[in-house]
């Protein structure tokens, strides 16, 4: 699917919703709602999106902050939450466009309704593009370390969350891995300031 739909009524519009929401939902599993954060799971969100679990799929401050730096001429991002990944990644949807950027918005919104937070977060790490012929962070973890996630270290884990940004090329360069050590270093360093916040709301 290159895009998402036109919408030539409102009932047609509620209908495509619901058929791309249905595609969202499609394989993922909503059991994976239970247990406590894992350190790969708590890497990714503090380099991610932090306020992952105070957000309804869009974080409006984020949405904000971007959008005063595009009005000031200053680099900006696209101020996509995890949910809005998974959408992203499940839909197919490529088109780089503000109305492309707001339904994909608004079935982040819907999707809330349909999983919990923490099911979204595991099923999207679960399938996520983190280089080439790699989907998932059981498959970055096999192809970079020959492991399996739950024997990384620390610093392992922290490399793996920092190639959602960096994904492993075909052929990787010493380049990569500076980038890559760098997110990853960055990351360690949010985790032992922030780590307890994310870990106390599953005691």
């Amino acid at each position: 699917m290159a895009g998402p739909r036109r919408f030539p009524s409102i009932k047609r519009a509620l209908f495509y919703i619901h058929q791309d929401l249905r595609t969202v939902i499609e394989g993922s599993n909503w059991w994976l709602e239970y247990g406590e954060l894992s350190d790969l799971e708590i890497l990714v969100l503090l380099l991610e999106d932090r306020r992952f679990f105070r957000h309804r799929g869009v974080d409006w401050l984020s949405v904000l902050r971007e959008l005063f730096k595009c009005l000031t001429l200053r680099r900006h991002g696209g101020a996509s939450t995890i949910d809005m990944q998974f959408v992203r990644t499940k839909t197919g949807f490529k088109e780089r466009t503000l109305r492309r950027k707001a339904y994909e918005m608004l079935l982040a919104y819907f999707l809330q309704y349909r999983l919990g937070k923490l099911a979204i977060l595991r099923n999207y790490l679960s399938i996520v593009y983190l280089g080439w012929g790699i989907k998932g962070i059981d498959q970055a973890a096999s192809a970079v370390y020959g492991k399996s996630t739950w024997n990384l270290d620390r610093e392992q884990l922290a490399a793996i969350a920092a190639m959602m940004v960096y994904p492993l090329p075909k052929s990787p360069t010493e380049q990569w891995q500076e980038k890559v050590a760098k997110r990853a270093a960055y990351g360690l360093e949010l985790f032992t300031r922030h780590s307890g916040r994310y870990k106390q709301s599953f005691e």
